[in-house]
């Protein structure tokens, strides 16, 4: 009787065996292999993470921390830069007197309320889509004043509206080494003019026509002389402005004292009130009289 085949190596495939024999002699550098690469993941890992701890709390956040106080600075410097910008200047409505002979009368009030800034401008006004010639204005700070356009006679009657148009506006900082601590003293030191004995009679007769007239004196108080300034004379009755004028006076030298009629030759009502306005830029070298000048 033939015995049968002895199968060598239990039924594994040559493969198998190959790779058991393969196992038995490097298991052992195979599984520290594996162990060294987890344990280098594991190293990578947490020096990833102590890095992120090392740049939050010793690298970023004091960065960032500065960033936040930067920010915080540039904040305040924006809203100090902001605050020490000029406000504008809002004008009044125009005021628009008709006269007689269709020429109009147009004023209106400007207010400077910063104290650091004045500003200057070219202006003209709109009269029912004509437009007045281009004139040139100029507000001191913390200082009311008023721009005008007298007898301006439209060629079309229309409405007797107007609108006041700005252009060229230039602001300028007042120098403190110039004007001290604040523009007000500088100015009331400068300009020391009052404007005494305010009349106006209704009945006065100038050939054969009966004319108004505002009579005043103007008294230079102060050390300063002045080349010219401009007046602005508004005539109201109540609250409501009733006439406007403008005249320049010139070469007004300290301590004089100088009589000035305005005749009005427009019929005017009773007049309650006479408002004197002086227009002269106290920041103009070139407004006052040099000393020499005085004793002219």
């Amino acid at each position: 009787m033939a015995s049968s085949p002895v199968e060598i190596g239990g039924g594994f495939s040559e493969g198998e065996l190959k790779f058991a024999s393969f196992w038995v002699r490097n298991h052992l550098v195979l599984t520290r292999a594996l162990y060294g690469f987890l344990f280098t993941i594991g190293a990578i890992l947490w020096l990833y993470i102590l890095w992120g701890l090392a740049d939050a709390f010793l690298i970023s956040y004091p960065r960032e921390s500065r960033l936040t106080t930067e920010i915080a600075l540039n904040q305040v410097m924006i809203s100090a830069l902001a605050a020490d910008q000029p406000k504008n200047i809002s004008p009044s409505v125009v005021t628009v007197l008709a006269e007689t002979d269709g020429r109009l009368d147009m004023a209106v009030d400007l207010e400077n309320t910063n104290d650091q800034w004045w500003v200057d401008f070219t202006y003209h006004f709109n009269v029912s889509g004509e437009q007045t010639p281009a004139r040139h204005g100029f507000v001191m700070p913390l200082t009311k004043t008023a721009v005008t356009e007298l007898g301006f006679r439209p060629k079309n009657r229309g409405g007797a509206t107007a609108q006041l148009v700005v252009d060229d506006i230039h602001w300028h900082r007042v120098d403190p080494s110039v004007v001290g601590s604040k523009y007000p003293d500088y100015q009331n030191d400068h300009f020391n003019v009052v404007f005494e004995n305010i009349t106006f009679n209704q009945d006065l007769v100038i050939g054969s026509q009966t004319v108004g007239r505002t009579s005043f004196d103007i008294k230079n108080r102060g050390s300063y002389g002045y080349w010219g300034m401009d007046l602005i004379v508004r005539l109201y009755r109540g609250a409501s402005v009733i006439a406007i004028n403008k005249i320049n006076v010139t070469h007004l030298v300290p301590g004089e004292t100088r009589h000035i009629d305005i005749d009005w030759f427009e019929r005017i009502p009773a007049v309650t009130k006479t408002e004197i306005l002086p227009v002269i830029n106290f920041l103009d070298k070139s407004t006052y009289l040099p000393t020499e000048e005085f004793a002219r």
